[in-house]
């Protein structure tokens, strides 16, 4: 029964994705044209995220028949990604202000961090000041907006930020079985690659629809409500999560660093990303894709199962997890570059 809710969640995406990608060019909306901070050559439906949305939203709707769910926290995530895909929407139709956009973002990462930290005390508020909860439950919110737009930020060309999804979602949903079989909650995690299956199918070089913020932003804000729900069910560890996220993480966080340093525009769209400059060096979308899925299975998911395994050394085996990558950032010289149009 399971595989095929399994399958019906990639076929249904698939589907729609295909339904969005023709619909879309035979009306002209949501199109993603070319720019000069674009790497695509040509103008290409957007919004493709609506389909990994409403396949994920099925996915968990006919769960529910099946086995037992967590209604309170399935509203906190409604409750949080409803205002996420809605602005996201509006701004794959027409430019949204980013301040707009940051508010709706602190709306919904306030929701997630009430629900986890206040009232599961996730972090264990007992053992803090009155004031040290306060920054702390700032931070987390933070966080939580920086996750939803550093996916935005990294998803850039074609496959990249689909394939990412896939394989954080379905590692973490491992991880989520080996820990906690009983919760379930890995069932919902893995949910979520198989609704991006479907899309990354027609996603992949050359790409036929772009997920568009209203995929992009919605993604980043399921896996931070995701991190604060498995950290509240001592499920898997926060640290765990940084691992699985680790590449994305490490680019859009020192990019931004370096034009920070350098006294560029932060709110401007730009191609000094790293994967944007190997795509560039290469001339090519799929080796880009394809070298971030070797460094997913063959470097961040062993460490991350090391580091599920020895908790007590996982501060250490996250520091090692994202040396190599720093390293790499700033020999190919991410922030400092612009990248001509591949």
């Amino acid at each position: 029964m399971l595989i095929t809710i399994f399958l019906i969640t990639i076929l249904s995406s698939l589907l729609i994705t295909m339904i969005l990608e023709k619909f879309f060019s035979k009306k002209n909306i949501f199109i993603d044209s070319p720019t000069i901070t674009s790497i695509h050559k040509k103008p290409t439906p957007s919004a493709g995220g609506i389909s990994i949305l409403i396949s994920y939203l099925i996915f968990v709707c006919v769960l529910v028949n099946y086995v037992l769910f967590d209604y309170d926290a399935f509203l906190v995530l409604l409750s949080a990604l409803i205002p996420i895909i809605l602005i996201g929407l509006l701004d794959d139709y027409y430019s949204v202000s980013i301040y707009i956009r940051l508010f709706v973002q602190f709306f919904s990462s306030t929701i997630i961090i009430y629900h986890f930290q206040t009232d599961t005390n996730v972090l264990n508020f007992q053992i803090f000041s009155e004031q040290s909860i306060i920054i702390i439950f700032i931070f987390s919110i933070i966080l939580s907006i920086w996750l939803m737009n550093l996916y935005n930020f990294m998803d850039g060309i074609d496959g990249y930020a689909s394939s990412e999804c896939i394989f954080v979602s379905f590692s973490a949903s491992l991880i989520a079985y080996l820990n906690s079989p009983e919760s379930l909650m890995y069932l919902y995690l893995a949910g979520i690659g198989a609704a991006n299956v479907g899309f990354f199918i027609r996603n992949w070089y050359p790409a036929k629809i772009f997920m568009g913020d209203t995929g992009s932003v919605s993604i980043g804000c399921i896996f931070a409500f995701f991190i604060f729900y498995s950290a509240s069910e001592s499920i898997i560890s926060i640290y765990t999560w940084l691992i699985l996220l680790s590449v994305f993480i490490a680019d859009a966080s020192y990019t931004l660093a370096v034009r920070v340093v350098t006294k560029k525009n932060i709110t401007k769209a730009h191609l000094t990303h790293a994967f944007h400059m190997l795509a560039s060096r290469k001339n090519s979308h799929k080796y880009v894709t394809k070298f971030l899925i070797s460094i997913n299975l063959f470097w961040v998911l062993p460490l991350a199962l090391l580091s599920n395994a020895y908790m007590d050394y996982h501060v250490i085996i996250t520091i090692l997890v994202y040396l190599p990558l720093l390293i790499y950032l700033i020999k190919i010289g991410a922030g400092l570059e612009e990248q001509g149009i591949i």
